[in-house]
Order: structure tokens, then C-alpha cells, then sequence
């Protein structure tokens, strides 16, 4: 049976376990364990505490769907045992591209998913196992029971997996996934397994508020704890149920807790926490691109920020923005500077800076883009990125007639005896056959001139299209690039088989991206 039959066919199953447990009621509170199972093929998890569909995952009915091993307690359907909640199951429909399930104990919740996704999410039960809640602004779980996380894929088709264990939970974030609940800690708490001991010492799990800071942050540990701790002892820092720490060197440190009640201290809990030591300043540079190398006066000009080691925020002048773009237009004309710096947890770098020579009326077209009704310019400098021609907002940008022009300086000491090149291809739109070339000159589309005086130095022609460079003398057909020297990668929709162009008019514009890689 295919995967997206076996949610289909466990309706069935479901239905058949919901009026078994109306006919015959439960006289106690029955615990029983929800089963997890994983469909690798998917990467989707799945839990079920209903025997029918256990037994009919257990005996290979739905191929692919094998237990992981892991399990959790919670109480059957129908118990109504005081204090604890049913769970909601809802099956995400194939039609919406998810062929999923979710799982929440909150009513709220419960009833907005059906509110804000009818069609999509549909209720298969309001009650497909019982279990209890945790304090909503703190996340603590009521004596004799544990948080149960929830981690989301991050996903379109949007599963989630459910885990008693915190280590899973943790591993999960890690890969990507974003956990969810409630309380303030890194992996808040969903729902509230029974553990079958109402009173008793507490058990403790404890988790981070990050498990990879830098140095000189302070993180927020947390104790995760039933039994309703009157006192907490933690080793490596000093609080209750939360405790701040911090590190001034790098390294694995593992924290712990000790939760204690009238009835006695819980096992140890602990978490490890890997401090980073703090990255270097970013280093910077800036690329601008406008719908001409030399821009007129209230037109845009994109200053793009490429920078490393993950800056955490950007310093403009002459230009207004909070991230790594900003949009500059001057109503006068004459040269402009603007210059940008970036920081992260290490500091501040160094600014780099960028020159705009806005001009009062169009300026005469460089190379051989004067036989193109428009071109759009890009001052690469020489950085290796990616470029998008989306990003630029203003029309006509990369034309469905026009050209893309990405100009390269080779910085005059650049030396390495490794290949560079590019790769350009169709952003956000159908595959559209392109031409591109390498070239002393802006614009130029003749015949390939491996010697670069009356012609480009190479071409490439294709939906997607490489061309690759040295730097120094030109060898085995790879040309060379003269450091000190500046040359220009040139772009248009054009299909050599029919010699026409090949964006279609009505869409104006067909954006693509550029890859550049530096030797």
C-alpha cells in the first residue's frame, strides 16, 4: 500500500477504536504507551497509542512504516481521569501537499487549526489518547508526569515529532527543526506524559536556551521536573527551576540539577553546552547594480553587503537599511559614497566602501550595449556570491530584451593556480535558453576570440549555462584573466538554435541568478 494510502486507511481503524471505547467504558485510568514509528522514505515520524493501528503497522500492512524504537506513556481514550486532557489528531491532506498528522492537547489550538485550515487539516479525533498540560507560561508539568516535546520540520509537508527524551528533542533542533510548546526554554514543553506516580520524588530532565553559545553570553538553563520541587540545586550555576550561566573560555560544559520535595532529590539532570570561541569581525565587501554603469539621479542603485562569519548586523552610510541590501537614489548628480561594516559577536569589521557617479541625463552605453535597449549593470568588484537579478526592484532590470552585465576586476596581485568561473541560470521562473560570454568588453555577444581583442574570450549557451577561467595566461581552452585587469560576464535570453530571443515579452523581465566563484 502506498504512504499517502496508510493515513486514509487508519481512519477506519480510528473510528472502529473510538466506538469500542463508548461501548465499553474504562473503569480506571489505564496508561498506555503510544508507539512511535518512522517512514524513512518521507522522513515523516508517527505515534499512535490505538492497538488496531498499532497491530496493523506491526504486521507490515502499511510498508515502510517501522517503530524507532521509541515510546511514551499516556492514557487511554475515554479515561476522563481529573486533570488530564484528550488529544486532537488531525490527518494533513495529500491535496494540500502534506499526508501527515497532528497532535495537540490545547483546546485552543486545537480549534484554531480547524478555523485556520479548513480543507487542509482535517479532525479525524478530538480524543485519541489523554494526557495532561503543562503550565502555559512556564512549562512545568503537574506532579507525577514529564514534557512531552514537539519539533516541526520546517517543512511544506510539515510533520512532527513527538519525544519524551530531550536528547531527541535536541537532536531534532539540530537538524533543523523548530520546536514548540510552552515556556520560555529552547525546547519548551508540548504536553505532559503520566508517569503512574502521582506523588514521590521528583524526575528531571534539563535542557538550554542554546546548546552552542559563544563566549561571554548568557544562557538559560532550565529545569524540567515532576512533583512539584520545593528546592533546586544546580552545579555550574546558581538558581531555582531557571538559572542563568555564562563561560569565559571555550569547551564543553555540562551542567546539572538536582530537584528535591518532601518526598526525597531526583536523579541528576544534565545538559552540555559547547561554548564557541567568539568568530573574527566580518570582513566586507560591496556590489552595486543599477540599470546602467553610470546611473541617472533618482534612479535606484542596489548596494548589495557580502560579508563573513555571519554578521548579526550592518552599519550604512550614506544609505538607510538593517540588513545586508539597501536601495540608494540621489536627486542630484555627481559622486556619491557609501560605505557599509558589519558585526557579529567578535565585533565590528573594517567599512568597505563604494562609489556611485549619479548622472543628470542618460550617459552613452559602454562597449557594445548602445545595440540593446536597456542593460543592467552589476559592479561585482571580486567577490565570490551569488547574484540575483530580482533584487534589483526597478524596471527594466534584467530585461526580457536586454542584458545582464557583471563586471569583474582582478584585483593586481591576485595570484592562484586554481580554475574560477560562473554559472548562470533561471530564478524563480520557467528555464529560459540563454547566451552568456566572457569579455574585455561590456554588452559583447560576437563570435568567441580566444585572444579577447574581437570577440569574448568564451562563451556558453543553455538553459543553464558555465564558464570557467584561470588567472595568467589562458590554457587548455580555459582563458586566463590578467590580474590589475577588468573584464565583463554579459547575459541575454537568447536561443542560438533560432536566433531569437527567448523570454516571452509579456513577462517583461526573466530573472536569473549568477554564480560566482573566484579562482
Amino acid at each position: 500500500m502506498r504512504a499517502s494510502q496508510f493515513p486514509r486507511a487508519l481512519r477506519g481503524l480510528l473510528l472502529s477504536a473510538a466506538l469500542f471505547a463508548a461501548a465499553c467504558p474504562l473503569a480506571q485510568a489505564d496508561i498506555v504507551d503510544a508507539i512511535e514509528y518512522y517512514y524513512a522514505s518521507l522522513d515523516h515520524y508517527f505515534v499512535t497509542a490505538i492497538p488496531a493501528e498499532i497491530s496493523a503497522l506491526d504486521n507490515g500492512q502499511f510498508p515502510g512504516w517501522v517503530r524507532t524504537g521509541l515510546s511514551f506513556s499516556v492514557y487511554d481514550a475515554g479515561t476522563g481521569l481529573p486533570g488530564a486532557v484528550p488529544v486532537c489528531r488531525f490527518y494533513g491532506s495529500p491535496a494540500a501537499g502534506l499526508d501527515s498528522h497532528f497532535y495537540s492537547a490545547s483546546v485552543a489550538e486545537c480549534a484554531l487549526v480547524k478555523q485556520k485550515y479548513p480543507g487542509a487539516w482535517l479532525l479525524e479525533s478530538n480524543d485519541v489518547f489523554e494526557v495532561f498540560l503543562p503550565d502555559l507560561a512556564t512549562g512545568q508539568c503537574p506532579a507525577g508526569s514529564i514534557p512531552i516535546y514537539r519539533a516541526w520540520n520546517n517543512r511544506a509537508d510539515s510533520n512532527h515529532r513527538y519525544t519524551t527524551d530531550i536528547a531527541v528533542e535536541q537532536a531534532m533542533i539540530a537538524k533543523g527543526y523548530i520546536a514548540e510548546g510552552y515556556g520560555p526554554s529552547a525546547t519548551p514543553t508540548a504536553m505532559c506524559s503520566p508517569t503512574g506516580s502521582g506523588g514521590g520524588a521528583p524526575v528531571c530532565s534539563a535542557s538550554a536556551s542554546d546548546v552552542a553559545p559563544y563566549v561571554g553570553a548568557t544562557i538559560t538553563l532550565v529545569a524540567h521536573c515532576t512533583g512539584n520541587p520545593t528546592s533546586y540545586v544546580w552545579s555550574g550555576c546558581t538558581g531555582g527551576g531557571h538559572c542563568s550561566a555564562t563561560s569565559s573560555v571555550a569547551g564543553v560544559q555540562t551542567y546539572s540539577v538536582v530537584a528535591s520535595n518532601a518526598s526525597g532529590s531526583s536523579a541528576p539532570a544534565a545538559v552540555s553546552v559547547s561554548w564557541q570561541q567568539l568568530p573574527p569581525p566580518p570582513v566586507c565587501s560591496l556590489i552595486v547594480t543599477a540599470n546602467s554603469d553610470l546611473p541617472v539621479v533618482n534612479s535606484l542603485a542596489l548596494l548589495t553587503a557580502v560579508c563573513s562569519n555571519t554578521p548579526s548586523s550592518y552599519n550604512w552610510t550614506g544609505c538607510g537599511s538593517g540588513n545586508n541590501q539597501c536601495g540608494a537614489r540621489s536627486p542630484v548628480a555627481g559622486v556619491q559614497m557609501y560605505s557599509v561594516s558589519a558585526t557579529n559577536p567578535g565585533g565590528t569589521g573594517a567599512a568597505a566602501n563604494a562609489s556611485v557617479d549619479w548622472q543628470s541625463s542618460p550617459a552613452a552605453p559602454p562597449g557594445f550595449c548602445g545595440q540593446f535597449p536597456s542593460f543592467l549593470f552589476t559592479d561585482e568588484g571580486w567577490t565570490g556570491t551569488r547574484l540575483v537579478t530580482r533584487d534589483f526592484t526597478d524596471d527594466p532590470g534584467f530585461a526580457w530584451n536586454g542584458v545582464w552585465v557583471v563586471k569583474l576586476t582582478v584585483p593586481p596581485g591576485a595570484m592562484s593556480t586554481q580554475h574560477g568561473g560562473v554559472v548562470v541560470a533561471e530564478f524563480g521562473g520557467q528555464p529560459t535558453a540563454r547566451q552568456t560570454t566572457l569579455s574585455r568588453f561590456p554588452c559583447d555577444f560576437r563570435a568567441t576570440d580566444p585572444t579577447g581583442n574581437n570577440g569574448p574570450l568564451s562563451q556558453a549557451n543553455g538553459v543553464t549555462t558555465s564558464l570557467i577561467f584561470g588567472l595568467g595566461a589562458s590554457s587548455g581552452g580555459v582563458p586566463g584573466l590578467t590580474p590589475g585587469n577588468v573584464y565583463y560576464v554579459n547575459v541575454r535570453n537568447w536561443d542560438v538554435n533560432s536566433a531569437s530571443i527567448s523570454c516571452d515579452p509579456s513577462l517583461s523581465r526573466c530573472e536569473a541568478f549568477m554564480d560566482v566563484g573566484l579562482p
